[in-house]
């Protein structure tokens, strides 16, 4: 039976290689738990394959090149998909027509697609969002505010693409931080945006309860809107499915450094914290604190064996160490008497030439001071 079942796979792919041109479906192709998350980011790309990275997808071959090339339009190599909103990165050379129609032709792509916008600055607000004038419509019915549901492994979020900030290549991290955790703990999600990490953790795992903070009252008004739709989901594999999940769901909007000294110490057994980069502040040439301060603060509400999920940004030339990284929560651990463990280092996305955001998980293992009085 195992021999048929891999000619069987074996047939499939075969089959799949064959076809001149593949379509993801972005609205339903990831409704179901594990299947392939087709709603990142697009490459209309020289080859025709899939190449297993799930922050990208290969959307057709030479086929798609030359058609690309045949059209005439400053078609762009790659573009994200959130929900059924295509978003380049920056304008298409060219007149309003012309733009129009590189829109109309990203669209065509994929019927799921509904509107097709573009950036027009970086990612510099306070929220790291585009701001209300920081996208321009290029194809579509218009559609202000720009809002969408965006579906990652049967669960729904909610997406205001021009006041909140949202990765939808960030997926298979989700998934490892969701796969991570296990049966009764207590999660703290800081920073949680939209809420897909706290959404994903509340539906998929045994945790007994999750505790999502953030301060934008947008992504805030988000997460709210997407735990309402939670209660509905009957993919849900958590306990009591849906209604369980919303149930384990706990939402307190405000600034994380005001916010958690306020809660009970020792009380977490897991600390999700995907913090935003900071402008200038961050990176191997930042002058900022590189998160210290929202360390000092977390740190605290661990109990002891827990485990943090710390997300900082690297340059190409310290990975895959993170010396850095390591040495900044190494610091606030020796300040609050901790002594902490690394588990595993990784880049898990890119943010500019040679920049990447990277996560540090750590274990915080006994307290020094308590060791030294025994």
């Amino acid at each position: 039976r195992h021999a048929r079942n891999w000619k069987k796979i074996d047939r499939f792919v075969e089959a799949m290689k064959g076809l001149e041109e593949r379509v993801v479906d972005v609205q339903h192709n990831n409704n179901v738990d594990g299947a392939i998350h087709g709603n990142d980011r697009v490459e209309l790309a020289d080859e025709d394959c899939y190449n297993g990275d799930h922050d990208k997808i290969d959307n057709g071959a030479g086929a798609s090149q030359s058609k690309r090339a045949s059209s005439g339009l400053p078609i762009p190599r790659s573009y994200d998909v959130v929900g059924d909103v295509a978003i380049l990165n920056s304008l298409p050379e060219g007149d309003k027509d012309t733009q129009r129609k590189v829109g109309e032709w990203i669209m065509s792509r994929n019927k799921a697609m509904k509107i097709c916008v573009a950036r027009t600055n970086a990612l510099s607000t306070a929220h790291r969002s585009p701001g209300a004038s920081g996208l321009v419509q290029l194809a579509g019915p218009p559609r202000n505010p720009v809002i969408t549901s965006h579906y990652e492994y049967g669960v729904k979020c909610v997406v205001d693409l021009q006041h909140t900030f949202f990765s939808p290549r960030m997926a298979p991290e989700r998934l490892r931080l969701s796969q991570s955790v296990a049966r009764g703990e207590r999660v703290l999600v800081v920073f949680a945006g939209v809420g897909m990490e706290a959404l994903q953790i509340a539906a998929r795992t045994e945790a007994k309860e999750v505790l999502a903070i953030e301060r934008n009252e947008v992504a805030a008004e988000c997460l709210r809107r997407a735990r309402r739709m939670l209660e509905r989901n009957k993919t849900a594999t958590c306990p009591g499915g849906g209604k369980g999940a919303v149930e384990r769901l706990s939402i307190i909007e405000g600034d994380a450094l005001d916010i958690l000294p306020t809660l009970e110490k020792s009380s977490f057994d897991r600390i999700v914290a995907p913090r935003p980069k900071e402008g200038t502040l961050d990176g191997d040439q930042g002058t900022g604190d590189a998160g210290k301060d929202f360390l000092m603060a977390m740190l605290p509400l661990l109990k002891m064996k827990g485990e943090v999920h710390w997300y900082d940004f690297a340059a190409d030339h310290e990975l895959p160490n993170c010396d850095r990284t390591r040495e900044t929560v190494q610091s606030v651990c020796q300040s609050l008497g901790l002594e902490m463990e690394v588990i595993h280092v990784a880049k898990v996305g890119s943010i500019a030439k040679r920049q990447f955001r990277v996560c540090m998980d750590f274990r915080i293992m006994r307290g020094l001071n308590v060791e030294s009085s025994n």
